[in-house]
């Protein structure tokens, strides 16, 4: 009887132990797009240079953007960045450039005061134990 109890409770023990443990592994063949929000309004993302698997070189911003209309959005509006994928990115940056200047700028998630459009590109890396993986994405936007 002990034996039996024993026997039922390693597999159960087994059973929970691989059902909670979290998986990092990375699924598809390329990196999740996030989701970029502003005022219940999706804002087009383009994914650009990656390391997920293998590598893939893209264009920087604003090439990789130049396609895509800018997406209106009001002066000094908070945005969020969503990844509906597990496992989320371990550390996210963001850097943005006005239409004809050269240079990036740290940023954070609300939209500038100043009127025009403006490039924005995101860093999002992978780096757990045994995952370590990087894509950056952009988008662009116009403070109207």
């Amino acid at each position: 009887m002990r034996k039996i109890m024993f026997l039922i409770l390693a597999i159960g023990t087994l059973i929970i132990v691989t059902s909670c443990s979290d998986k990092n592994e990375l699924e598809g063949t390329k990196p999740p797009i996030p989701v970029i929000n502003l005022d219940s309004v999706d804002i087009p993302v383009v994914r650009g240079t990656y390391c997920w698997y293998e590598c893939a070189e893209y264009p920087s911003i604003p090439e990789i953007v130049e396609k895509i209309e800018p997406t209106v959005v009001p002066a000094t509006s908070k945005f969020t960045i969503s990844f509906l994928y597990t496992p989320r990115p371990s550390n996210i940056s963001i850097a943005r450039m006005k239409q004809g200047e050269e240079k990036l700028y740290n940023q954070s998630l609300v939209t500038p005061s100043e009127q025009g459009v403006y490039y924005y590109e995101i860093d999002a890396r992978w780096n757990y134990d045994d995952l370590v993986a990087d894509s950056y994405y952009a988008f662009v936007i116009e403070v109207k």
